[in-house]
């Protein structure tokens, strides 16, 4: 992995999630669709342009070593690109939040969703202060599903 990376902004609970799962700068699994995304829209510095600079708020995103695209000469993403990038990194966050949580929610009668989302948020780094954001990304996801007739919710009755 290079030391060149780029800057993106992401949603305060995503960052968090980010950095804490794989650190700053962010360093992609290296055979990761996310990586995949970056090679892809890598380029070169256009002709009068300046360099990225981190800005606050920006998360640093290692560049991933390519001998079609050597970081040292592509370290430009335009913003197409970054915005491709952050869909693959939403994507992986509800991948990561879906595979969790919903063992937590077959398991439950419906009760304890709210805990299990707050100890989840801990566990990867969310702040308190973001932990309703994703309670309503995931109830939103699982409203969805339902919609479609996928029902994805344990209607077990619990046994007294």
């Amino acid at each position: 992995m290079s030391q060149f990376c780029i800057y993106v902004k992401l949603k305060p609970y995503l960052a968090e999630w980010l950095v804490d799962s794989l650190g700053e700068p962010v360093r992609f699994p290296d055979n990761s669709n996310e990586n995949a995304v970056i090679r892809t829209f890598i380029r070169q510095l256009p002709p009068g342009a300046v360099p990225e600079v981190k800005e606050e708020g920006d998360i640093a995103i290692a560049i991933p070593d390519s001998r079609a695209k050597p970081p040292m000469r592509y370290n430009y993403m335009g913003e197409r690109g970054k915005k491709a990038l952050k869909e693959a990194i939403e994507d992986l966050f509800i991948q990561n939040l879906w595979t969790e949580m919903s063992i937590c929610a077959l398991a439950s009668t419906g009760k304890g969703v709210n805990s299990y989302i707050a100890a989840w948020c801990e566990m990867h780094g969310i702040s308190l202060d973001h932990v309703e954001t994703v309670r309503q990304k995931y109830f939103r996801l699982r409203k969805a599903y339902t919609e479609n007739n996928i029902e994805l919710r344990n209607f077990s009755r619990e046994k007294k």
